[in-house]
């Protein structure tokens, strides 16, 4: 148990270095990662550590075995940017912020919609915890990082108030998006501050259960967001 354990906990690691190396484009798609042989001496790992590491790779869509060729590291359009990791490793090579505007954007599409359905689906234990996290917001605005796990709590309650399973797996994207999103934008206290009135807006039209108000006051927030994320980030 202890060597299969240890073999999970190395396997990850790798998997965690090579994944990274191929998001920041030591490997450009269509090339080969180095042979197995090459990887253990450079790792310190055994070829099991490798092949298993290569497998979770591949189910992340980042590389693919081909037979005389090795492995191939695939293009982004494959890669599956809703598992949590390729995500993460993502967000640090994002040095232009362009994934964080595209992942502004898809914020734009899904929360909007999100919101509308939670007024009207949502039960009393969800819509707590929506106004729950509000509060803990109101409570965090001179803690930049307090704040951050507030407001990321806030949409991710909102999501899971929705009823649908299909918005759990975004989650995480949306996390990610928020947390990226307010580093750029809430750098101080004063910008906590000024963020709270359009997230009440949020909460109370979703409590008070009115899916227009609750899509609209969600679409404001995040164009705004959006406003902001460009300002600061020098997008057009």
């Amino acid at each position: 148990m202890k060597k299969s354990g240890l073999r999970r906990n190395l396997c990850g690691q790798v998997v965690h270095d090579l994944g990274q190396r191929i998001l920041a484009g030591q490997w450009e798609p269509g090339t080969a990662l180095p042979q197995e042989v090459s990887l253990c001496e450079s790792m310190g790992v055994s070829r099991t550590v490798i092949r298993e590491a290569i497998k979770s790779l591949a189910a992340k869509g980042l590389v693919e075995s081909k037979a005389k060729r090795g492995t191939i590291v695939q293009p982004p359009n494959c890669w599956n940017y809703l598992d949590p990791e390729v995500l993460a490793w993502q967000t640090r090579a994002d040095g232009d912020g362009k994934l964080l505007s595209y992942l502004t954007e898809f914020r734009q599409t899904i929360e909007p919609a999100a919101a509308s359905f939670a007024a009207t689906r949502g039960s009393d234990e969800h819509l707590d915890h929506i106004k729950e996290a509000f509060e803990q917001m109101e409570r965090s605005t001179e803690d930049v990082e307090a704040f951050l796990a507030a407001d990321t709590e806030f949409h991710t309650s909102i999501l899971r108030a929705t009823g649908n399973p299909f918005f759990a797996p975004v989650a995480n994207l949306i996390s990610v998006a928020l947390q990226g999103s307010l580093r750029v934008t809430n750098r101080q206290p004063s910008d906590n501050r000024v963020s709270i009135p359009v997230h009440e807006k949020v909460m109370k039209a979703i409590i008070e259960r009115k899916p227009r108000a609750a899509r609209a006051a969600m679409k404001a927030h995040l164009d705004e967001a959006a406003e902001r994320i460009a300002a600061s980030t020098e997008q057009p």
